[in-house]
């Protein structure tokens, strides 16, 4: 141990002379698989310095079979393991032996940025480095269904827990999306048997990773896809959750006005306008896909003395951001979206949805962004609408 230089080249020598007959007979060792010595499920995310290998479930094989491994063990200057293999007359398979890229001598990933994922190749344990792109859709985690005088909190169809309505607490029940006021009036409201979503993990990834749950959210993809989660509620809806590029390119925009009515509440109007705005400013669609909207803001009707409204009421003020979302979208070459019409003033259709039934889809072949904005809350005040192309 005094001199490992010493304890190398004899190691060497020795490899040299047992490796004939260890070559021969090592091939009557059955391979182990990567599951085997992998710490965590193939497919999970993992960030540079994770551990992936399991050590202590790499096989130990006899020194006459695999002599080398004394040697890659004296590299690695791991004493310890030499010496317990020369007493014992097993040596562990050494990392590098079954894994590729990406991961270290001792085990974990190394040699990129982001959220990597573990995968086998060429019956290797491997981590791929994340591509430049990432979707994932936002599915439901966490499900309560109302029961007598309870609720069961359902994770992959097995029930966790059972909540009684005396134990309802912001301990009790996930409140990142629903308060635990509203939590409770829908109990209140619903039926035995009933269900409610109280959380969100990410799924079907484009790169094929398993599902993250909620609480790994934040620390794979960051805040800001967290909060693009949080605040918008996307159910099933496919987003970006990882994004390595800053070329962007405009290739639609449009500018349109507020316009005001004098017998209309413009105030109202205006509210609804931004929050129509709220609701699509900074939505993120991948490729081939459709987006939506965030569900999470509300419109207040405006009284409309026009008869041809029924009702005389109406979610008015929401068109003149809707016109300028609709003609930045044919501008960038997509199909009108559904909800629309052609029209100028009436440019939300009557039996359309503002929470889910006003989509855009994204003929591109990478991710688009839509920002709208609009400056000042006066007659003449401009919307302006612009998507912008994610390039590599």
């Amino acid at each position: 141990m005094k001199n490992p230089l010493l304890i190398l080249i004899v190691l060497i020598l020795v490899a040299v002379v047992m490796y004939p007959f260890g070559n021969a007979m090592g091939v009557h060792i059955p391979t182990q698989s990567p599951e085997e010595i992998a710490a965590l499920p193939i497919g999970s995310t993992v960030l540079n310095g994770t551990t992936v290998v399991n050590d202590n479930n790499l096989h130990k094989v006899p020194i006459l079979y695999h002599p080398e491994y004394l040697v890659q063990n004296a590299l690695e200057q791991n004493y310890v393991g030499l010496f317990t293999s020369l007493v014992t007359g097993a040596v562990p398979t050494p990392v590098k032996a079954v894994v590729n890229s990406d991961i270290s001598d001792s085990g974990a990933a190394e040699g990129f940025t982001g959220p990597g994922t573990l995968t086998v190749q060429g019956n290797k344990l491997t981590v791929n480095p994340p591509n430049q792109f990432i979707y994932g859709y936002v599915t439901p985690y966490t499900i309560a269904v109302k029961t007598n005088g309870s609720v069961e909190l359902i994770q992959n169809n097995k029930t966790i827990k059972t909540v009684s309505t005396q134990d309802f607490s912001n301990d009790t029940i996930p409140n990142q999306y629903i308060d635990l006021s509203d939590f409770e009036t829908w109990y209140n409201n619903s039926n035995i048997g009933d269900n409610i979503t109280l959380d969100y993990g990410l799924s079907n990834f484009s790169d094929g990773r398993n599902m993250v749950p909620p609480d790994e959210i934040k620390t794979y993809f960051g805040d800001d896809v967290l909060n693009y989660i949080t605040s918008r509620e996307p159910t099933n809806e496919s987003i970006l959750v990882y994004n390595d590029t800053n070329n962007e390119v405009v290739v639609g925009s449009d500018q349109t006005i507020m316009n005001f009515y004098g017998d209309m509440d413009n105030n109202a109007r205006v509210e609804n306008a931004q929050a129509f705005i709220q609701a699509w400013n900074n939505t993120i669609i991948p490729p081939q896909t459709t987006g939506y909207g965030t569900e999470n803001v509300s419109y207040v009707s405006v009284y409309d003395p026009d008869p041809t409204q029924g009702t005389g009421w109406a979610d008015h003020g929401t068109c003149p951001p809707g016109r300028a979302i609709r003609d930045a979208s044919l501008a960038a070459g997509f199909p009108l979206p559904t909800g629309m019409t052609m029209d100028y003033e009436n440019v939300i259709s009557d039996t359309a949805s503002l929470t889910d039934g006003i989509t855009v889809y994204n003929t591109l072949n990478y991710p688009v962004k839509i920002t709208i904005w609009m400056n000042g809350t006066g007659e003449d005040a401009p919307i302006y609408c612009q998507i912008t192309e994610l390039l590599p």
